[in-house]
């Protein structure tokens, strides 16, 4: 759907590609409803809609047996208990030794963390991964599976809870 859209082919949503797309769907709002729509969806306020921002839109709510594993796997990684993860949090919790740019000399440790961290981490990348940012992050992949019984297994697997 997005990349139907998305008639540039930029990887975000212009207003007029997404008033176009409601149009091509059928969906008929008038133009400060689309405006407005538009305006919630760019949760970045860039003034173009990004994938991430169009999945997040559109995504059920996940269900709370979710949203509790994934707030066990945070707490595994926020070592200091304030909320946020940091390179200083991850070490200990993840090995970067193993990681190919650092056995090849081409990465230190902290920026295999760094790199780790960017995953997660929306928007503005410093470094530090918030508990929302992880949430939001996971709310992705929790889209594209079927049970929550599978998804707290992957969970659990990833991370070795």
């Amino acid at each position: 759907t997005f990349r139907n859209i998305d008639d540039d082919g930029s990887k975000s949503l212009s207003l007029e590609e997404f008033r176009y797309g409601l149009k091509d769907f059928g969906l008929s709002f008038p133009e400060s409803s689309v405006q407005e729509l538009f305006t919630h969806i760019d949760k970045d306020g860039s003034g173009t809609i990004r994938f991430d921002e169009f999945l997040q839109a559109i995504r059920p709510p996940m269900s709370q047996t979710r949203i509790s594993i994934i707030n066990e796997a945070f707490k595994k990684f926020d070592k200091n208990g304030d909320g946020v993860i940091s390179v200083a949090d991850l070490k200990g919790v993840y090995n970067a030794k193993h990681h190919p740019k650092y056995k090849s000399g081409q990465m230190t440790e902290d920026e295999v963390f760094r790199e780790f961290l960017d995953v997660f981490d929306h928007g503005v990348k410093d470094g530090k991964v918030t508990k929302e940012e992880f949430i939001n992050y996971y709310s992705g992949v929790s889209a594209s599976v079927d049970t929550d019984q599978y998804f707290v297994e992957m969970m659990r697997s990833a991370w070795k809870m």
